[in-house]
This record gives C-alpha cells, sequence and structure tokens, in this order.
C-alpha cells in the first residue's frame, strides 16, 4: 500500500502551497471564518485528526465534504509534476501488487500518477471516499482498505510520510515504511 502526496512526489513540487491555500479559501467561505482563521483551524484539525476534512467532519457537520473534497483537487498537477522515469523503474523493480492508499480523492490520485508516468503500477487506488471518509490513521480506514482488497494486515507493507499513518497500521499486522528527508523512525517503523 503506497501513500501518494508526499509519499510518490514530495511537497517540494510547490502542489501542496496551493492544496493548502485551496484547504484555507473553502474552509474561510464555507464556515465563514476570516483567512487567518481558516489558517488556524487548518493546522489545529491536521494536528489533532490527521486531516483538515477529519476536524471538518467532527466538529461542522453541516460541512458539504464532497464539495470540499472537489474544490480542494480542483488543480491543474502539470503546473507542479513532471514524469519520473526513476520513480517508475523503481516500481517496476517492484516484484508486488501496488495499491494506492490515500486520504484523498480517486480524481485526485489518477491525474498525480498518470502526471508521474507511473500509473501503470498500481492495481487500485484506495481514497478516503472508499473508506467511508474515514482516513489514515483512523483503525477503520485499515480495516476497509484491507477488506476491499481482501488479504490480511500481515500480506501488507504501508509506504507512507506521515508517522502517524504507519503507526496506525502497526495493529493490524502491516510492515511500515516511513518516507520522508530526514525522517525519523519510531517504534515498530522502519
Amino acid at each position: 500500500l503506497f501513500d501518494l502526496d508526499d509519499t510518490l512526489y514530495t511537497d517540494a513540487s510547490g502542489l501542496f502551497t496551493e492544496v493548502g491555500a485551496r484547504i484555507e479559501a473553502w474552509t474561510a467561505r464555507a464556515l465563514g471564518l476570516t483567512a487567518e482563521g481558516a489558517a488556524t483551524l487548518r493546522r489545529r484539525y491536521f494536528a489533532e485528526y490527521g486531516t483538515t476534512m477529519a476536524g471538518l467532519l467532527r466538529h461542522h457537520p453541516e460541512a458539504d465534504i464532497d464539495d470540499y473534497l472537489e474544490y480542494v483537487h480542483q488543480i491543474d498537477v502539470a503546473r507542479y509534476l513532471r514524469p519520473n522515469p526513476a520513480l517508475d523503474a523503481m516500481l517496476g523493480r517492484l516484484d508486488a501488487t501496488k495499491v494506492i492508499f490515500t486520504n484523498g480523492i480517486a480524481s485526485w490520485a489518477e491525474r498525480i500518477l498518470t502526471q508521474l508516468g507511473v500509473r501503470s503500477h498500481f492495481a487500485q487506488i484506495i481514497d478516503v471516499r472508499a473508506v467511508r471518509l474515514q482516513g489514515k490513521p483512523r483503525p477503520f480506514a485499515y480495516e476497509q482498505a484491507l477488506a476491499l482488497l481482501d488479504t490480511t494486515g500481515p500480506a501488507c507493507a504501508l509506504i507512507d510520510d506521515q508517522p502517524r499513518n504507519l503507526q496506525g497500521a502497526l495493529p493490524f499486522g502491516m510492515r511500515t515504511v516511513l518516507v520522508r528527508p530526514n525522517g525519523t523512525a519510531a517504534d515498530g517503523i522502519e
């Protein structure tokens, strides 16, 4: 299982800056906040829940999450990403079924994988909608991903840039690999 954002490509691309600005713009508009208030809320929800969306679901049940997801991901990824032949070659050498497991949406993952030139390596995309909006690191996300794949945790490895997402995989018996420049492994994470 591969995470997508900041795992198969890095935030050095500048793409996350636009995603963040779109998250804050949507949050400000939908909740009637100032730009500063939306930025503060975004940071708080990310720190507490792993994603802004999870915080919105918990504290703002009136929020239109489908509208949020579509708006946040309406970005021309070709402005930020180029085909990555080294990533393509590395994925080609991995003799295992590869699946994207993302807190983003499937159309976003499709566009990014296609732009990077690596879509053919992935048998499936499990997005946040496939896990009923209960993204990583919530236990239900891992349970649902394993059910969708009809497999067990010990048969999987999770490659992700977020230690908390990797920690969430450990109770399911998954091997974990932290992908982060200068990242520090925690207990149970390689």
